[in-house]
């Protein structure tokens, strides 16, 4: 696995611009930047989920091993941060009309995912894997899975939910405060959420990171004063950098024996610093923006070859060419499903028109 660790930094590496002395990248939160960013954590949750079927272990796998026991849900951190900054900043460019339609973008999204849980359910049949009707039906939801992960989708369902209940009650006016009174709303659904699923007993994966699609909303919010701030010379930017990775370490050193507020510093610090990153390397290519572009597709689908392979033996017997096969599967299968769901999508248009 340090293998495709190498490989994967120098992907990162390539065409990466670094600013010079006191100078910085302002467009650091770029759409074609958060994409390639994206790109680097969707390997990384392949990765991840490839040592739930794999028998990783030795010299060779330590390094990855200690970087995923560190790292644990945080290589989703990016996608939740960047999805709230996205939405706040399509919010303040397109104003109600986008408000509006966010109930049909969740409904696209439930639909692609749903289409995916076919595919595990086919792929269920094949490994003579069964579940009982409930599970299969709440499936569909997003609540259980079939094989496939489904958490993620879940939480950024409700992240759609909440921003569109926080936006219509406030009937927020451009550049105004009430900007600010539904990004309180939305925190507070969100902080409510994540109690709510404690309280019931879901896993921690499942809540822990949601937190940070308010935090991206909010720094849309407050960017321009951050940034003049910290891009103001390097003295200011290496202040920020050293009170980010300090309260990262101490939250980090904490988290063991503290709740989900202190999670939620050490995961909040960790976005902090990607984007501190991001001020002083712009890091940008065609493989990373393609994954950054098709993290839906890759993350929902990856499990499919997993599965299969891991049924065939084909991982247990070469654990390192089982990976390759696994990237090498799914991405014509992420391609193709696009494809066809997106056919699927438009029909409803096509009959209405």
């Amino acid at each position: 696995m340090a293998f495709f660790l190498l490989i994967l930094l120098l992907i990162i590496c390539n065409d990466l611009k670094l600013s010079g002395p006191g100078e910085f990248h302002s467009g650091y939160l770029d759409k074609d930047v958060t994409t390639s960013v994206n790109g680097i954590f969707v390997v990384l949750v392949v990765f991840s989920h490839y040592a739930q079927y794999a028998d990783l272990g030795g010299i060779y796998d330590e390094p990855y091993l200690m970087l995923k026991r560190h790292l644990g849900q945080l290589v989703v951190a990016t996608f939740m941060f960047y999805s709230g900054y996205g939405m706040m900043e399509q919010i303040k460019a397109r104003g109600a009309g986008y408000v509006r339609a966010l109930p049909g973008k969740m409904l696209k999204l439930l639909v692609r995912f749903d289409c995916a849980v076919l595919l595990f359910l086919a792929v269920d049949h094949i490994v003579a894997v069964h579940y009982d009707v409930r599970q299969i039906l709440l499936a569909f939801t997003t609540w259980e899975g079939v094989g496939n992960s489904n958490w993620y989708i879940t939480a950024i369902l409700f992240v759609y939910l909440f921003i569109y209940i926080s936006f219509v009650i406030t009937r927020p006016v451009r550049n105004g405060a009430s900007y600010y009174i539904a990004a309180a709303i939305l925190t507070a659904l969100t902080v409510t959420w994540v109690y709510v699923m404690m309280r019931i007993g879901r896993p921690s994966y499942t809540y822990n990171t949601i937190i940070l699609a308010p935090v991206g909303l909010i720094y849309s919010l407050i960017r321009a004063r951050i940034d003049a701030l910290v891009m103001k010379n390097g003295l200011t930017y290496s202040a920020a950098v050293l009170a980010a990775a300090a309260a990262y370490v101490i939250s980090f050193l904490a988290k063991s024996h503290g709740g989900i507020e202190v999670y939620t510093v050490w995961a909040v610090s960790f976005v902090l610093l990607i984007l501190l990153t991001s001020m002083k390397a712009r890091i940008c290519n065609g493989a990373l923006l393609w994954l950054g572009r098709h993290v839906f597709s890759i993350y929902i689908l990856q499990r499919i070859p997993m599965i299969l392979l891991s049924y065939t033996g084909f991982i247990e017997a070469h654990r390192y060419i089982g990976l390759i096969a696994v990237f090498l599967a799914t991405i014509p299968l992420a391609i193709a499903f696009e494809a066809v769901t997106d056919r699927i999508i438009r029909v409803p248009k096509q009959i209405l028109s």
